[in-house]
């Protein structure tokens, strides 16, 4: 009887160690799932943010096109519909054609966050920055080959640009 009792003692010391190894193996493998998610949550976080801040800087190409478009149809003075050199950046922007850093730069927010800034380039190619918003010389709408746009969301930043064919718009 007390081989019986020893060999069931041994048993259930066992039982106690084998318990111990699958729970052990068990929190090793949820740990590493936990920390797999972690990651994946963490990088679809960020290509959400990416996305964001692209569709900002196209949005912001969409609002040149668009304030452009508008001024060329709806112009008062001219009724061809035909940009010209006496067509200035100020007056299809308005006050939101700034310069900064001796670059022409129209600002802008987007509705849910975000904030674009769109500069102007001239010349074959679209090479050439334009500096001023206000000067008949250089600042025509006209002249106006490619706009680039720069979208910031969540602090992440993404740039877009377009080639510019005026007798499109």
């Amino acid at each position: 009887m007390k081989k019986n009792k020893k060999k069931l003692s041994i048993r259930r010391g066992s039982v106690l160690v084998f318990s111990l190894f699958l729970m052990m193996i068990s929190l090793i493998v949820g740990i590493g799932l936990m920390s797999t998610s972690n990651i994946g949550r963490k990088s679809t976080l960020s290509s959400a943010k990416s996305v964001n801040s692209f569709q900002v800087a196209d949005s912001g190409i969409e609002y040149a096109f668009t304030k452009i478009r508008d001024y060329r149809w709806n112009e008062t003075t001219d009724t061809n519909h035909e940009l010209e050199a006496a067509d200035l950046l100020s007056h299809v922007f308005g006050s939101d054609c700034q310069v900064e850093n001796s670059l022409a730069v129209v600002n802008g927010t987007v509705d849910g966050g975000g904030d674009f800034k769109i500069y102007f380039f001239r010349g074959a190619g679209g090479v050439t920055p334009i500096t001023t918003c206000n000067t008949l010389v250089s600042s025509s709408v006209e002249l106006v080959t490619k706009i680039k746009s720069v979208g910031t969301y969540n602090e992440i930043t993404r740039s877009v640009e377009a080639t510019v064919d005026l007798s499109k718009l």
